[in-house]
């Protein structure tokens, strides 16, 4: 299994992390973390709206993202939508764990039921969401690469070419 390489790990040369980085690398990767980070820490807020499972889901990703620093107050309309999805998609396991993954349409045949269909969309959109938000190891890696590209490119450094 590969391993993330964070920022502050990276060493010129040094083995072990994937590859040799150049001394270039290191320092345009380090300044790009660097331009995507608050002066003044923000604390997130669980939107109102969301319901018992999804606040639950909710402090439980917060905290584990803390250590990152990718979220901010800005992801939080965001954040709610993915904790929602998680929360729909586990009542929707439970539901299928207690009716079954299949039913009889009209002809007979049997295909799988309308919660299995709405489960696999729920999948699907539960992904997206994290790898929008850096909450999985492929997109954190992605953003560490695009940001250090940028950096490297000399490009004026602004993040909004992170994002074209």
């Amino acid at each position: 299994m590969n391993k993330i390489i964070a920022f502050d790990h990276m060493r010129v040369g040094a083995k072990g992390g994937g590859k040799h980085w150049t001394e270039k690398e290191v320092k345009s990767r380090e300044a790009a973390a660097k331009k995507l980070k608050r002066k003044k820490r923000t604390t997130m807020k669980c939107p109102d709206w969301i319901g018992e499972e999804a606040r639950k889901v909710w402090n439980k990703t917060v905290k584990d993202m803390k250590e990152f620093e990718i979220l901010d107050t800005v992801d939080e309309e965001v954040l709610a939508l993915y904790c929602d999805l998680v929360a729909k998609l586990r009542e929707l396991n439970f539901h299928i764990a207690d009716n079954g993954y299949t039913v009889r349409n009209a002809k007979g045949e049997i295909v799988p039921s309308a919660e299995v269909k709405m489960a696999q969309t729920y999948q699907r959109l539960v992904l997206q969401y994290a790898g929008k938000l850096g909450i999985t190891a492929e997109a954190r890696a992605r953003l560490a690469k695009k940001m250090a590209d940028v950096a490297g490119a000399g490009s004026g450094g602004g993040t909004d070419d992170l994002f074209d």
